[in-house]
């Protein structure tokens, strides 16, 4: 019997079949020579040809049988048949078998095509498909809860490791510190500035050190671009070989780990798909894109409103957008393009960096995979979600403590606390460059409050000037006590002289 370059795969004889169909002047339709409805050399008809003519037959005919090879005995095996080696010969029931395995070809412009088709298909491309959200609705939990479960775990109480760090190198001093074989994650840092006395009993070293070192991290190692609050990971091969991503991992980890902060710089959506989800891309901003040719180029998509637009799209940036996984398309699905043009581009080629990125931070305790758990209280850390302080959030932060009540110290306290107060005000409406953020640095060693809190309330204690001296307010980040003068009345000269104790200070007790 003649064979045919690619073998039917039938419904059981007697079902209805399209392939003995004729056009309109008596011969075989396509599908019917498809599916082999030829005769063999003898003049017999082929096993397909049989299946086809069962229906015609009296009733007591028998159809011919099916070879093995070529035939199906159930619905579910139609169903069963891998779209990699069969294909749909045009109706549900005819498939004929790939005679090879055909990689598409990238280096055309025509991989990128226009589907002028009207009607929907059965099913989504699967490049699309990705992109449409499955993720069921996830129980947040407090992040406070989770970190001081995960301290609870993994940090020993009471075991301290010793790491000295030169303020002028401080990332190189972080990377050296963790680098060494004697470090040891679990045991809670020690930190040592070079050349400065203090005691990091009270922890405001630490905390000094941890937001400077996320600060490094993120502005220094060369692994993230962008606008500020919405980075994203550099495409370095460089980097990539020099373990610059697992490096920044362990020290953000290493950070979060024991209460400091964490980079908070990433771009929500992208944090959203490093940690699993799918993001609505098709509303992203694409001018915080890094690169300007890509800005202009997923423009472009955005713009394509008509058949012509989409041709012209096809000719300029067919092979970019190929090599993104997109070979054909419709008018109706660029906002589906776009989505996945910079899924591909902020996300998909990042693919080694952002795992050698979150291999750092398991290191730690598999503390990404908490991340990653639990990505809705962790989205702040990530990204750039908080709200600057405000008067009443920084006062909330603070206790007084006045002298008794009816003393003359009392009286010259309250008329300080009342010049601060004005201070305040001046600082909430921005008629100077000082900062909430600013004064908390100066007392605690922190910018915001930690994700654990502070280990006790901060404070604002009071000093009585010495006759014919000029003594600054000072600070104690151990301590986290701000000490302001007594008997300041007027908020201009309390300004002045704070500002230049913030201003004129760049490490733990140097005023």
């Amino acid at each position: 019997m003649a064979s045919s370059s690619a073998s039917a795969a039938l419904r059981p004889a007697g079902a209805p079949s399209a392939s003995a169909a004729t056009d309109s002047e008596g011969a075989p339709s396509a599908s019917a020579a498809s599916t082999s409805a030829a005769t063999d050399s003898e003049g017999a008809p082929s096993a397909s040809a049989a299946s086809t003519s069962a229906a015609t037959e009296t009733a007591g005919s028998t159809a011919a049988p099916i070879p093995p090879s070529t035939s199906l005995s159930m619905d579910a095996d139609v169903e069963r048949l891998h779209s990699a080696q069969w294909v749909n010969a045009g109706t549900p029931e005819v498939f004929y078998r790939r005679s090879r395995l055909e990689q598409p070809n990238r280096n055309s412009i025509n991989d990128f095509l226009i589907d002028y088709s009207d009607e929907e298909e059965e099913g989504e491309d699967e490049a699309f498909g990705a992109l449409e959200s499955d993720v069921f609705p996830v129980e947040e939990v407090d992040l406070a809860v989770l970190l001081s479960d995960f301290k609870k775990v993994f940090v020993s109480d009471g075991l301290v490791s010793s790491i000295c760090i030169r303020r002028k190198k401080l990332l190189e001093s972080a990377i050296k510190a963790i680098s060494m074989v004697t470090f040891c994650w679990n045991h809670s840092p020690y930190i040592e500035f070079v050349g400065e006395v203090g005691d990091d009993k009270g922890g405001g070293p630490q905390r000094e050190f941890f937001r400077l070192l996320m600060i490094e991290v993120q502005t220094s190692m060369g692994i993230f671009e962008g606008k500020a609050g919405q980075d994203f990971l550099t495409y370095d091969q460089a980097a990539l070989d020099g373990h610059k991503y697992f490096q920044a991992g362990r020290l953000i980890a290493s950070s979060v780990a024991h209460g400091g902060p964490c980079i908070k710089a990433l771009d929500p959506s992208l944090c959203k798909l490093m940690c699993g989800q799918e993001p609505q891309l098709e509303q992203f901003d694409c001018s915080v894109l890094p690169d300007p040719d890509v800005q202009s180029r997923v423009k472009r998509i955005l713009q394509c409103k008509t058949a012509e637009d989409l041709s012209a799209l096809q000719q300029d940036f067919g092979d970019w957008i190929s090599e993104c996984g997109l070979f054909s398309a419709t008018i109706g699905e660029i906002p589906k393009i776009y989505a996945y043009v910079v899924k591909h581009y902020i996300f998909l080629r990042m693919a080694k960096m952002v795992n050698q990125f979150t291999e750092g931070m398991n290191a730690f305790g598999n503390l990404w995979d908490l991340v990653r758990n639990n990505w809705i209280a962790f989205l702040p850390c990530f990204t750039n979600m908080r709200t600057l302080l405000t008067k009443s959030s920084f006062k909330a932060i603070f206790k007084y403590e006045y002298s008794p009540r009816g003393t003359n110290h009392r009286e010259k306290e309250e008329y300080t606390i009342y010049s601060w107060e004005l201070v305040l005000n001046i600082i909430e409406d921005k008629l100077t460059e000082l900062t909430f953020e600013d004064l908390l640095i100066f007392i605690t060693g922190a910018d915001e409050v930690p994700m654990l809190g502070f280990p006790n309330k901060p404070s604002i204690d009071f000093y009585t000037q010495e006759v014919g001296v000029r003594r600054l307010p000072y600070a104690s980040t151990c301590a986290m006590t701000l000490f302001l003068p007594r008997g300041i009345t007027e908020e201009q000269e309390l300004h002045n002289i704070l500002n230049q104790s913030v201003k004129d200070s760049w490490g733990f007790l140097k005023v």
